[in-house]
């Protein structure tokens, strides 16, 4: 694009201060027995929602990029390489080859033609082919969950042969192709949108898709209380479970994502833009501390209230972080080299 739309950096901030907020609860969460709802609620509900939308977002941007075959083949090893780096300074977290939400972006990048040009050649029907995918994905997720492997965190990142690493890429890893691609071309439906000052259209059909959408979460919800099951978990037994991501998770996630695309489009949030612009670097760099630092509350020894305190500290403390990182040392950033080095194949 020739103009950067200031909101979607936003929308970029938000994405990653979520996945940096899911990952510092990972590390210094309380124990399992000292949680509260409250912090139950936060993780599963916003946190639950840092992912889908960081992909969102990205398939928004690979519908107005303009890159050539070479170009994405480049992009595509760059982010490969980048998660090999994440997995070794959190390897708490990660196995060394464990495929995770770059590799995602890699293989999309790979693939951007087939899931980007419907939206591009079929603009009149973009809202069917939107409609199709959701309904086709929901349908083998929940008829065919098999596909997406096991529940156990450790099956999911462990890498004992290149075959397992497809697979997980694929289908049974953290965040694998599908069903994970919905949320791409969730974006590239946004960017289809004509209208530039409010990307996400707030129409009749989208405010009742999301009120059916919010309907479906709150039923959920209430049938969780009344019987005694978990609402949401990143994996084991729930209604909505992440790890693998089932039917009533990816629904609650593509209403929560909607939800919050159109209230940040409406707000004015000029601080976050720094932070939007290096959404990649700060991906790539939060997990340095995190890595260092994990063991720190090893015994699940902090309270509540020491937990939270520290996991929002940390999330936060990233936007004056970035604000300070783009006035002094903008060409010393993830974004900058991939920008160069994807000029310099042009030239080439």
């Amino acid at each position: 694009m020739g103009q950067r739309i200031e909101h979607v950096d936003s929308i970029r901030a938000v994405a990653v201060l979520l996945m940096v907020m899911v990952h510092a609860a990972a590390t210094w969460g309380p124990s399992p027995n000292s949680q509260s709802s409250f912090l139950v609620y936060i993780v599963s509900g916003l946190g639950g929602l840092a992912a889908p939308l960081f992909v969102t977002v990205f398939g928004w941007g690979c519908f107005h990029s303009s890159s050539t075959p070479s170009q994405r083949y480049l992009r595509a090893g760059f982010l490969v390489l980048s998660q090999l780096v994440i997995n070794l300074t959190a390897p708490h977290l990660f196995d060394v080859f464990t495929p995770g939400v770059l590799t995602l972006f890699a293989v999309l990048i790979l693939i951007q033609p087939l899931w980007v040009s419907p939206f591009k050649n079929y603009h009149e029907r973009k809202n069917f082919i939107l409609w199709a995918s959701i309904f086709a994905t929901l349908a083998i997720v929940y008829f065919v969950s098999g596909l997406q492997g096991s529940k156990v965190w450790d099956e999911r990142i462990e890498v004992a042969s290149i075959i397992i690493w497809f697979s997980h890429l694929l289908l049974t890893g953290t965040y694998p192709l599908f069903p994970w691609l919905i949320f791409a071309i969730l974006g590239s439906w946004i960017a289809s949108q004509k209208d530039s000052r409010l990307t996400f259209p707030v129409t009749k059909g989208t405010v009742t898709s999301i009120s059916i959408g919010l309907g479906f979460c709150i039923a959920t919800l209430l049938y969780s209380e009344k019987n005694g099951i978990d609402w949401a978990r990143p994996r084991g037994d729930a209604i909505l479970t992440f790890y693998p991501a089932n039917a009533p998770f990816l629904i609650a996630a593509l209403t929560g994502v909607a939800i919050l695309w159109m209230l940040i489009q409406n707000v004015k949030s000029a601080r976050l833009n720094p932070l939007g612009k290096l959404s990649l670097s700060v991906y790539l760099l939060h997990f340095v501390p995190i890595g260092l630092f994990h063991t720190i509350d090893e015994n699940n020894d902090w309270s509540f209230e020491t937990s939270l305190f520290v996991i929002l500290i940390y999330t936060l403390i990233w936007i004056p972080i970035a604000m300070v990182w783009s006035r002094l040392i903008p060409k010393v950033s993830a974004e900058y080299v991939l920008r160069t080095l994807t000029k310099k194949l042009v030239k080439q």
